[in-house]
């Protein structure tokens, strides 16, 4: 009686919960370093125990130590894989703002931001906030969690480890986030490369214009212009993003 208690909700428990708590620990909003360990924990039990009631099915005991182990282990890489594809996803806007902060030349106003554990420029961090709540009111966070649910029915708990093409399309989400974040600041990045050019005809037509001088707070100025003009069209930007993070999951966790 003990065993088969042990079988049908211990030990699932036990897996499930590695695969929850490695997914939270890298997925925005629940990884910021304000969020204290002991939440994370205490909301990774909580998940942890409402899939493993609704879970149907036994999972086998290893024979060993090392088969529990190597069991473990694999729950833990598929929370961190699919955790962190989410991640990078949000990464995209906080990547953008950074973008046009380099060209307006804020990258000097850029402070040390204890979430994000480095040093995030002004518009990069707004990008990404405005992102979060976006995400949040079009209430993602329960299509995420419910992926994260689905994530069981396609990737078994004693099911293999990432196979080729999964990791092959995981690299092609990597290397195109940075042209995905670079479209998404290319309309200001041009406005900013338009004026450059302008102040160079001027300092050629009036040498007596501090191009730098005049130059720094228009740059600034347009920036926020711009962004703002901008504004009303990131919704569906948003929405572009986030659709395309949810397909990317789902192949993930079909072809894993």
């Amino acid at each position: 009686m003990e065993e088969a208690f042990f079988l049908d909700f211990w030990f699932p428990f036990l897996l499930i919960f590695a695969r929850i708590a490695a997914f939270l620990t890298v997925v925005p909003f629940f990884a910021w370093r304000g969020i204290p360990a002991v939440l994370r924990i205490y909301f990774s039990i909580v998940l942890s125990v409402l899939l493993v009631l609704s879970w149907e099915g036994r999972v086998l005991l290893p024979p060993n130590d090392l088969g529990l182990a190597v069991l473990l282990g694999k729950e833990i890489i598929s929370g961190l894989v699919l955790g962190f594809l989410v991640y990078l996803f949000f990464s995209v806007f906080l990547m953008s703002g950074q973008f046009m902060d380099h060209k307006a030349g804020l990258m000097m106003a850029g402070s040390f931001d204890p979430l994000f554990g480095g040093q995030v420029t002004i518009v990069g961090r707004f990008f990404y906030f405005l992102a979060v709540v976006f995400y949040l009111t079009i209430d993602g966070h329960h299509l995420l969690f419910l992926s994260l649910k689905e994530s069981f029915r396609l990737l078994p708990l004693e099911g293999s480890f990432v196979s080729s093409p999964v990791a092959w399309h995981y690299l092609k989400i990597f290397s195109g986030i940075f042209l995905l974040a670079f479209q998404i600041a290319a309309p200001v990045i041009i406005v900013i490369w338009l004026m450059d050019i302008a102040l160079g005809f001027l300092s050629r037509a009036v040498p007596q214009i501090h191009v730098f001088i005049v130059g720094l707070p228009l740059k600034v100025a347009l920036v926020f212009l711009v962004f703002l003009l901008l504004l009303p069209l990131l919704g569906g930007v948003l929405r572009d993003v986030f659709g395309r993070m949810s397909s990317d999951l789902m192949f993930i966790m079909e072809n894993w």
